[in-house]
């Protein structure tokens, strides 16, 4: 919606499928999109302050001067470590064309480099096409046959899965499925499936994704971040954290984390409110990555 904004001139009306073909989504989806539009507003959000926009006869109208657009689209930084959140759930990596157009539309608070780099930073790509396969056989009920190997494992196995759902637990995404192979419930990494292909037949779930056994890693390592600010911190966002010691303004937190590459990311994320004391492979992953994102920005030294 934040894409449509841009593409609508008070008093005009534009051919739904022209304006589809501009924000990169399909007509139907639009006009989903354009009803939905239809019913924000601003503060006080009485029906002076809508936006007066609707869809008729495969045309979008525009009725009035949109109260949306009287000022720049605006994120706060939670705001937009939120949308770097959605993006990561979604499956969107920052080269997709959605991040692409985002950046492209949305003004923030502080400067667009930097709303760029949280995201680049929050948001990793996923293993698209063995995700994709999941998900349609989550939805469908359908076996799906990957090619997997473990964790130190010297060869790949052919399994048959069950998929009942996708998790994603520290910036790694996981499905969990009855394993036929196994005879019984397992969770595996996505980015240690090599192929996945659906199978054709289609089963009857053996229980509920809500009782999936949820992925709880155990024996990771912790380390140690300092908020400066105490409001910067949720537990949410950090999976398994605790707070350690708590100052007048400034917490100091441990988080459990598997490999640097999440970690780094999230840190990297809230450079100047979040700081990683401990341990050195996690400052210096921090380091390597802000140095990366810095580089063609020249942003932080």
């Amino acid at each position: 919606m934040l894409a449509i904004l841009h593409h609508l001139e008070p008093d005009t009306s534009i051919p739904l499928g022209e304006l589809s073909e501009l924000v990169g989504i399909s007509p139907a989806e639009l006009a989903d999109d354009i009803t939905t539009l239809s019913m924000c507003g601003l503060d006080p959000y009485d029906p002076g302050s809508l936006v007066e926009v609707f869809v008729d006869d495969d045309m979008v109208h525009v009725l009035a001067p949109l109260p949306a657009l009287q000022r720049a689209v605006r994120l706060s930084a939670a705001e937009a470590r939120a949308l770097a959140t959605a993006l990561q759930t979604a499956g969107l990596g920052p080269s997709d064309s959605l991040t692409s157009r985002l950046l492209d539309s949305v003004a923030t608070g502080f400067s667009a480099e930097e709303l760029a780099q949280m995201i680049r930073s929050a948001v990793t790509e996923s293993a698209r096409g063995v995700y994709q396969t999941l998900a349609l056989g989550i939805e469908r009920s359908d076996v799906v046959r990957i090619i997997y190997r473990r964790s130190g494992a010297q060869e790949d196995t052919e399994r048959d899965i069950e998929p009942v759902a996708l998790l994603n637990d520290r910036g790694a995404w996981y499905v969990s499925a009855f394993c036929r192979l196994a005879g019984a419930p397992r969770t595996f990494r996505l980015d240690r499936v090599r192929e996945a292909t659906s199978t054709g037949s289609s089963f009857t779930p053996r229980y509920d994704s809500a009782d999936s056994r949820a992925f709880v890693p155990e024996g990771l390592p912790l380390a140690m971040l300092r908020f400066e600010v105490a409001g910067e911190y949720s537990k949410r966002e950090w999976p398994g954290s605790s707070v350690v010691r708590e100052m007048e303004k400034d917490l100091e937190v441990e988080v459990p984390y598997s490999g640097t590459a999440w970690i780094s990311r999230m840190v990297t994320a809230r450079l100047g409110s979040v700081e990683a004391i401990e341990p050195a492979e996690v400052r210096s992953a921090v380091r390597s990555l802000a140095e990366a994102l810095a580089h063609p920005l020249d942003k932080i030294r």
